[in-house]
């Protein structure tokens, strides 16, 4: 079986992940820099579930954990992961096979939280992404996002037609941050906060927190 999250799953395990739990752990620090006792939560493209759980056990009250691209051919992940960890740490914790663009409040519901993390560059078409995602956020959404043109001081994007970024022909765009503050603005968050960091060498990435009002998260 193979991993994409480093997930401690207890008693001195720990899967081999290709994220490296202490970055998944300090992330988790960035997108939930508060109690979420009593929130609900859904996790976008959950993969592995680290977040997933990582949420659950900072008190979140219902998880909803979905993914699609990851758990299905060709991406090499698998659903097993999550399910097998899901066993080991939070059986509360809801898995759903569903692909983003069929997402929706019919179809999910919605949430106080909603988590969108190393999703959005991989999109072809970012933007329609997070259009569908936002009318699930009661509260909060959160965006973890690779970042790209920081000497443009509007918002602009840099297209990755092949390989260009990593190496993954799946990675597709680089928004600057005037790029992100300006959807989600457009997108009727009133309050956006953002810090960048870097989870992978030489690659600029950043965790925006827009929320419908002054409310912290």
């Amino acid at each position: 079986m193979r991993w994409f999250h480093e997930i401690d799953l207890g008693e001195g395990l720990i899967t081999p992940g290709v994220c490296a739990l202490a970055s998944l752990q300090g992330l988790a620090d960035l997108y939930f820099p508060r109690s979420l006792a009593g929130k609900t939560v859904l996790d976008i493209g959950c993969w592995d579930g680290f977040n997933s759980f990582e949420a659950h056990r900072r008190g979140a009250a219902r998880v909803l954990a979905t993914d699609h691209f990851a758990w299905n051919p060709p991406c090499w992940g698998m659903r097993q992961a999550f399910e097998l960890a899901r066993t080991q740490l939070a059986p509360q914790v809801e898995g759903r096979d569903i692909d983003l663009e069929d997402l929706s409040p019919a179809s999910v519901g919605t949430f106080d939280i909603v988590l969108l993390a190393g999703v959005l560059y991989h999109l072809r078409h970012p933007l329609r992404a997070l259009e569908v995602v936002a009318p699930l956020a009661k509260e909060t959404l959160i965006v973890e996002t690779v970042l790209d043109a920081p000497e443009i001081d509007r918002p602009a994007m840099i297209f990755y037609p092949g390989t260009e970024l990593a190496g993954d022909p799946t990675n597709w765009w680089g928004p600057n941050i005037p790029c992100i503050l300006a959807w989600l603005r457009d997108l009727g968050f009133a309050e956006i906060s953002h810090i960048t960091h870097s989870l992978y060498p030489g690659v600029s990435r950043g965790v925006f927190h827009a929320r419908r009002s002054s409310v912290p998260v």
